[in-house]
């Protein structure tokens, strides 16, 4: 099958949630003859504030684009998946729409929380413009019930789809390296995030807990974070990431932003509890009192992992699978 996909998300790039989740399923189903074409934006969307290069250009380019209708009928694909809801998104949703073309969409982001951060825009607002947005769309995808519900009472009506996300096994397991951070006191408390305002990490460093901090991963709001949190907390970047988190206590994830949380599933394979607060993405992978907490108070939640088993963490990640996610993405394609 041939899949045009219409993304902000980069072949090869998977600094974020989505370019991964995209990634993933492109290497998976090309590897059994299947074609997936990624149609993008000229210039990344880069989320770390709203500046005219960086957030209102890739955002607003493309509307009035008609890239979308030349490469579709250069392309002629089996497929289309609309997955960007602005910039060529909407000129891909133009196009559909105008030529009778079925295709599907998905929710991977809260917009109302990240545009909240970024634009200062009321959610009321930005519900309505998605309510716009994905009415055409035949199909839309999402990844855990909660989800769903959260597009139906917001006015969205479309035939959903669920279907998780997955954790790469191979790269992610249990393989602790003491030379990492063996100068730190214990327990060790992790969280591993692009470094970005929406994920909300000052939560987690404003925690009172025992032992030491771990922050891993680099992005647009960690040098902000290594002034305000200097000796409170070790940033490290992004490397050798499972011997890092396999000698963790705790991975905890402030972040109320994320629908998914992929970093979730990669936190359990490598044997840590995670701590979040009660929201969709982290409630629905762990299972509570055995693999993780939820809860408000989110350093009660961090001190009662403390108490939880490594095992019970591994196992609960072989419970998601890429190879799974990518069969269901192709599923779940609406033909032409």
């Amino acid at each position: 099958m041939r899949i045009l996909i219409c993304t902000y998300a980069n072949r090869g790039a998977t600094n974020m949630g989505v370019g991964l989740y995209y990634n993933k399923v492109a290497d998976i189903l090309e590897r059994e003859g299947h074609e997936l074409i990624f149609f993008n934006h000229p210039t990344p969307l880069v989320l770390d504030k709203t500046t005219l290069s960086h957030t209102l250009m890739p955002i607003f380019s493309g509307i009035t684009s008609k890239r979308f209708g030349k490469v579709f009928e250069s392309v002629k694909p089996d497929a289309v998946h609309v997955q960007s809801e602005v910039g060529l998104g909407i000129a891909a949703r133009r196009y559909c729409v105008m030529n009778n073309i079925p295709y599907s969409s998905a929710y991977h982001t809260n917009w109302d929380i990240g545009m909240k951060n970024w634009a200062h825009l009321p959610a009321s607002f930005v519900w309505s413009y998605l309510r716009w947005f994905y009415q055409p769309a035949t199909l839309i995808h999402a990844c855990t019930l909660r989800v769903k519900q959260l597009l139906n009472t917001k006015g969205i009506q479309n035939p959903i789809k669920i279907f998780p996300l997955g954790v790469d096994l191979d790269n992610f397991y249990y393989d602790p390296d003491p030379t990492r951070v063996m100068h730190y006191p214990r327990p060790y408390f992790m969280s591993l995030s692009r470094i970005a305002k929406e994920k909300n990490l000052e939560a987690f460093l404003d925690l009172t807990l025992p032992g030491t901090k771990f922050v891993i991963g680099n992005g647009p709001h960690k040098t902000y974070l290594q002034k305000k949190y200097a000796g409170q907390a070790v940033f490290l970047p992004y490397e050798n990431v499972r011997s890092v988190l396999s000698m963790g206590d705790v991975f905890v994830f402030p972040s109320r932003y994320d629908t998914f949380g992929l970093t979730n599933l990669e936190a359990l394979a490598c044997g840590l509890p995670i701590a979040s607060y009660p929201v969709m993405g982290p409630v629905d992978i762990l299972e509570q009192g055995v693999s993780g907490y939820a809860l408000e108070n989110l350093q009660e939640a961090a001190l009662a992992c403390l108490l939880l088993k490594k095992e019970a963490c591994i196992e609960r990640a072989k419970l998601y699978s890429w190879e799974h996610t990518a069969q269901e993405f192709l599923k779940h394609q609406v033909l032409l």
